[in-house]
């Protein structure tokens, strides 16, 4: 997946992304493994969370769902510091 221009990705159909999907999964790629392969490259916050919804949806997550894991899985930044302690 490395290989393709990353505005592939971004514009790719949702039968395209089924299938990347499916084969992803075939070789056992997990749900944050394909993710991280479809965000890499990619340093724009804004443009990471559209990926990560749009790729979300394909992987059978709502939006909130697909954000939720991908900061839980630290694809994206949190909006709030750490705090000390």
């Amino acid at each position: 997946m490395r290989k393709r221009c990353r505005n592939l990705l971004f514009e790719m159909s949702l039968a395209n992304k089924l299938r990347l999907i499916k084969a992803a999964r075939k070789i056992g790629m997990s749900d944050a493994d394909i993710l991280r392969e479809v965000l890499g490259g990619e340093y724009g916050s804004e443009r990471r969370r559209k990926l990560v919804v749009e790729w979300g949806e394909a992987l059978g997550l709502t939006s909130s769902e697909a954000l939720r894991f991908a900061h839980a899985s630290g694809l994206l930044p949190s909006a709030h510091p750490p705090r000390g302690e």
